[in-house]
């Protein structure tokens, strides 16, 4: 008895400390930009940002002019729409049409980068305060490591590794990606405007593409393969990223 008992009061002081740093932090978490470098392998440095607009966040590939878009109803389905910056037109997708690993999409993730079952378990250190205050976390599973710092109160990645096990050397691991937060703002006018200019662009169901392929747009995005409903997200919290949209 004495063991879930601590249990339990180790769970409501992680949740006391995470409360306590949003209410010394001002900022409000739901309406924001986040920038991020991200590191896949040996691939380039890619920059995205995450927008936040209370039941609706984005992640926009700063380099390829895509953003992917998720709204979350009131039933708590979610609704993706893929934007293309460069020729202001976008695919909406009914809930469902998108999968991640032959799985609904994830809220969590997706407003978060990480999900949330990370976050679940006891963070091994916590330090700083408000705004600044950070959670360590570290998971190992399946000859995968993730290793997390968190910004509890902003509820932001401030940096996320995952590094896989070396198959010859035990106790070895080999980066595979890294995450990291370089800036974030919080001006609510910048992020609704953002919002609302994506809102503007001409957009085009999932349903009616196949009806539409003498379009030019419609047609070359469907030849680069960016108009698929079987994976959703550039970027995945396990690693795995994509380029661009396209993913098998």
């Amino acid at each position: 008895m004495m063991k879930y008992v601590k249990l339990a009061t180790l769970a409501v002081a992680m949740c006391s400390a995470s409360v306590y740093a949003q209410q010394q932090c001002q900022a409000n978490a739901q309406v924001l930009k986040a920038n991020y470098i991200q590191q896949q392998g040996v691939q380039e440095e890619q920059l995205f940002s995450l927008w936040r607009l209370h039941d609706q966040v984005a992640h926009q590939a700063n380099s390829q002019g895509v953003v992917e878009l998720w709204q979350r109803l009131s039933n708590q389905q979610v609704r993706p729409i893929r934007y293309f910056e460069h020729y202001q037109r976008g695919i909406e997708y009914q809930p469902g049409e998108l999968k991640e690993g032959g799985q609904p999409v994830s809220w969590s993730q997706k407003y978060q980068l990480v999900h949330s079952d990370l976050l679940s378990q006891s963070p091994s250190r916590t330090q700083g305060e408000g705004c600044g205050q950070e959670q360590h976390f570290e998971r190992q599973q399946n000859g995968y490591k993730m290793t997390l710092v968190w910004l509890p109160a902003l509820q932001l990645v401030k940096q996320l590794v995952v590094a896989r096990e070396d198959a010859d050397h035990q106790d070895r691991w080999q980066q595979i990606s890294k995450l990291t937060l370089q800036s974030y703002q919080l001006n609510p006018q910048q992020v609704q405007q953002q919002f609302a200019h994506w809102d503007r662009y001409q957009t085009t169901d999932y349903a009616d593409v196949g009806d539409n392929e003498h379009d030019p747009f419609l047609a070359k995005m469907i030849n680069q393969g960016f108009i698929e409903h079987g994976a959703s997200g550039f970027y995945h919290s396990d690693g795995q990223a994509m380029s661009g949209g396209h993913h098998h």
